[in-house]
């Protein structure tokens, strides 16, 4: 079933509560509510939420729509963090929010050699994300004839990127293991463990 909230903070199961540079009463389209219908396709019942615009509707969220502007001295990666920030503020489903939050610390990461602060803010998006799927499992999951596949869950994999940049192994392999969940963690286990067992043998040494 097809859920939207008024802002993220509001998604079960997430710990947010916003960010304090921005005011959420300000953003245009902060209180937009869409119209859901219900329809059969296959057999099937289906939810649609449509979007007022003033061209007519659309599909798209505010939180999917929304794209902020660079503010005079403030550093891409500020920028990037309050479109995000801003993004979470407005009414959306799951999926905006996760893409939302996917895109920012992608980007971020991409800008940790001019703004290394960015890796503390990359760290956090990913466990904020893996929060979200972990609550929100169904929105990833793609049903294919008996088997249950899940989309890329960028997080997982940043996420060990990072903690193994910083030669936390042990923080990777418990990253690893809830990726397994989702199904994407086979091959992060391979590449750890093996690590994992040379480091143990050479403590046992």
């Amino acid at each position: 079933m097809k859920e939207w909230f008024r802002r993220f903070a509001e998604v079960p199961g997430v710990e947010y509560s916003g960010a304090p540079n921005v005011n959420r009463v300000r953003l245009p389209e902060h209180n937009a509510t869409p119209e859901i219908s219900t329809f059969c396709f296959e057999g099937k019942r289906h939810i649609s939420i449509m979007w007022p615009t003033l061209e007519g509707s659309t599909s798209a969220s505010p939180a999917h729509r929304w794209q902020t502007q660079p503010r005079p001295n403030e550093t891409k990666g500020q920028t990037t963090l309050r479109q995000l920030h801003e993004t979470l503020e407005l009414p959306g489903t799951v999926s905006d929010y996760h893409f939302a939050i996917q895109a920012c610390h992608q980007a971020l990461w991409k800008q940790r050699r001019d703004e290394p602060r960015v890796l503390a803010e990359i760290e956090r998006l990913c466990w904020l994300d893996i929060q979200l799927v972990e609550a929100h499992p169904s929105f990833a999951a793609i049903e294919r004839e008996d088997t249950t596949q899940f989309i890329a869950i960028l997080a997982f994999g940043q996420l060990i990127r990072l903690y193994e940049r910083e030669g936390n192994v042990y923080e990777a392999l418990a990253v690893a293991h809830r990726a397994e969940r989702c199904n994407q963690g086979k091959l992060y286990l391979e590449n750890l463990q093996p690590r994992i067992a040379q480091l143990e043998s050479e403590d046992a040494a």
